[in-house]
């Protein structure tokens, strides 16, 4: 499941930068609560990957913390988010380049 901003071409996780104070556990349960507007399950958090790629629109890298959990809700796009969808690995070609990478290692890990 990818969205977008701002109706921009390409989609990538849903998530933000974490703020002072902040756990990356804590900026998950925010991020995901503000933009798709359901409530992640801290008792079901598990850390998954890190996955370090070019950065969208800006120069550098981008560092992706990426979780595994459980929710309550109905997703649906807020704040920024312009829409959620999911996007198969055979469009990868509207992925940002470090969705793709993740992406990329999660088909080599389901090959093994």
């Amino acid at each position: 499941m990818l969205v977008r901003v701002r109706d921009n071409a390409l989609w990538y996780l849903p998530g933000g930068t974490i703020e002072a104070g902040e756990t990356a556990e804590q900026t998950l349960m925010r991020e995901i609560d503000e933009e798709l507007g359901v409530a992640i399950d801290e008792q079901s958090m598990k850390f998954d990957r890190c996955i370090i790629g070019p950065a969208l629109g800006r120069d550098g890298d981008v560092e992706l913390n990426c979780y595994r959990a459980r929710w309550t809700g109905d997703i649906k796009p807020t704040a920024e988010i312009s829409e959620v969808a999911f996007i198969g690995y055979q469009q990868a070609d509207k992925m940002a380049p470090a969705i793709k990478i993740l992406v990329d290692e999660m088909q080599r890990g389901q090959q093994s």
